[in-house]
């Protein structure tokens, strides 16, 4: 049975495959509890932890979990291109996991498919699926099925892809012999803790969210001051930690084309995503995992990556986001407008004070005002 599903999802693209059981995983819920009770766990994760870390309360009579990878990875010379452009241009970086078409899709359909093999070949299949956003702890099952171990970072590293890969997996009643864990080996190194912008790996395979680029990208809201500079160019995510992993020098890439940048390329231009309109940014994001929060954040990051940049082109754009009707993009913008810090950008924020209603932003101005003048 194993083999007969291995066969076929090779042939569906899916490039690495394991088997778990179904049993709870009380160790991740002791550790999961842990990092919430720290303040550590992201509101991405389910607040119902017997929930996630339980497949049979997922699936009532669940025997064993499908867990499914595939990788991101894309061997592309325009990407490189556009990396040299990005040092010399007012370009943001995308994380690779947001380049192409929206994984959840991508490996979702993959996996209904393997669902519709399952029910052809097994009379007696149940199944739910999951990718990502599921009711289930898809890592500690991808590293109880054997598809990698667990990184210092908290990434699953795949012997052959690294960690470039996404996760997903079906919950079934099938009764098939489990897999093997494999062997950790990250050994002593300790790079990508050493390498976070903002020491939110505070330890070994601990993460506090609320310091992660990765995280702090994608939330709501203004972000604090001590991030915005550590933010860099990064205008969706963060990669650093991976980027500095020894296991992911000579990974395979998967190439699948789905994953290859699509109209916003790797380094997208900031101007126009600072002046994105509703239309434009069903357009550039619907295809892609940054599809869910809307245009605000995405706006709030290119405008603090303008300021990072600190170069005098980008101050009409900044101003002309000075109009913008949700403070948190004005706000951003009077930050970014700060940080080039030139005469012009002061008056452009002395005459904006005048005309400002929103508490926050005229706080920021303030702050701005204060200390340039």
């Amino acid at each position: 049975m194993k083999a007969k599903i291995r066969e076929y999802a090779k042939e569906l693209g899916i490039d690495a495959i394991g088997f778990a059981d179904g049993e709870p995983l009380f160790e991740t819920r002791e550790f999961l509890a842990k990092m919430k009770e720290e303040g550590f766990l992201s509101e991405f994760v389910k607040d119902d932890l017997d929930q996630i870390c339980n497949p049979r309360m997922v699936m009532k009579g669940a025997n064993t979990v499908i867990v499914c990878a595939i990788s991101y990875k894309i061997d592309d010379p325009k990407v490189e291109e556009e990396r040299m452009r990005a040092n010399k241009e007012l370009r943001a970086r995308l994380s690779r996991f947001a380049w192409g078409k929206d994984y959840h899709r991508v490996l979702g359909e993959k996996l209904d498919r393997l669902i519709d093999f399952l029910e052809k070949e097994f009379e007696e299949f149940k199944g739910v699926k999951f990718v990502d956003n599921g009711p289930t702890v898809d890592r500690a099952l991808a590293r109880k099925a054997g598809i990698g171990w667990q990184g210092k970072n908290c990434s699953i590293i795949n012997q052959d892809y690294g960690s470039w890969i996404f996760l997903g997996g079906i919950i079934t009643n099938l009764d098939l012999e489990t897999d093997e864990p494999v062997e950790n080996r990250c050994g002593e190194c300790r790079r990508c803790i050493e390498a976070c912008p903002t020491g939110a790996l505070v330890d070994d395979y601990t993460l506090d969210s609320r310091k992660c680029l990765g995280y702090i990208t994608l939330s709501k809201g203004h972000i604090p001051r001590k991030y915005r500079k550590k933010m860099g160019n990064r205008l969706w995510g963060c990669d650093t930690c991976q980027d500095v992993c020894p296991h992911n020098k000579k990974t395979k890439a998967g190439n699948h084309k789905e994953f290859k940048p699509g109209e916003l390329g790797a380094y997208p231009e900031l101007a126009p995503l600072l002046a994105m309109s509703n239309k434009g940014y069903k357009k550039k994001f619907m295809p892609t995992p940054m599809n869910w929060r809307g245009k605000r954040p995405i706006q709030r990051n290119a405008a603090i990556i303008l300021g990072n940049l600190r170069k005098e082109e980008s101050l009409p754009h900044l101003i002309e986001a000075l109009k913008d009707p949700k403070p948190i993009v004005r706000g951003s913008a009077v930050w970014a407008i700060g940080q080039i810090g030139s005469q012009r950008a002061l008056d452009a924020l002395e005459k904006a004070l005048i005309k400002e209603n929103d508490e926050k932003v005229r706080e920021e101005i303030r702050q701005v005002l204060s200390t340039k003048r």
